[in-house]
């Protein structure tokens, strides 16, 4: 049988080398990768056998989270809450539930996966360092006509400055970080 408290050590630890804030997610360092979805997989198989077990559920939401499925970290949250009954809904409870779905919308809207965020990130973070910001969307733009469709750039860009980004500067403090 699967010990929680070993899952859940392998998930702090997953979540320690991912460098991910508590607010805002971005993918995963790669080498918090393999914590991550060991994780996940063994707090799959334990609620499984213990579905009434609203730790595991929590601890789930959590690995899921990180992975970036956000769906799936609602679901497990929502199991979380159902467990807690009506009387006990707890207000973290609810609020992160609100900012798991923000977030989700966050990223679905933004219309690019984590990989491809990060990758605009190490490129912004070089274009800026060498040549500054020039208080345009330049380097951004570039970028996305080499690595996106065409016709998915203009929503791109839209959900892009509806998160904070104006300029270059600007996707790295508001939109990457």
């Amino acid at each position: 049988m699967v010990n929680l408290n070993d899952l859940q050590n392998e998930l702090i630890q997953g979540q320690k080398l991912s460098m991910q804030g508590s607010d805002q997610r971005r993918a995963p360092e790669k080498i918090a990768i393999p914590y991550l979805l060991s994780a996940r997989k063994g707090l799959k198989e334990f609620v499984k056998q213990n579905e009434d077990n609203s730790l595991a559920w929590r601890l789930l939401s959590q690995a899921e989270e990180y992975l970036l499925n956000y769906n799936e970290a609602i679901n497990c949250l929502q199991k979380v809450i159902e467990l807690g009954g009506k009387d006990r809904k707890d207000r973290k409870d609810l609020r992160r539930l609100v900012m798991l779905k923000e977030n989700g919308r966050q990223w679905q809207e933004l219309n690019i996966s984590p990989e491809q965020l990060e990758l605009l990130g190490r490129y912004l973070e070089q274009k800026v360092e060498s040549s500054g910001c020039n208080h345009t969307l330049t380097h951004t733009k570039e970028w996305l006509d080499e690595n996106i469709p065409k016709n998915k750039k203009s929503k791109v860009i839209k959900s892009i400055q509806n998160q904070g980004g104006f300029c270059d500067c600007e996707v790295l403090m508001n939109v990457i970080d």
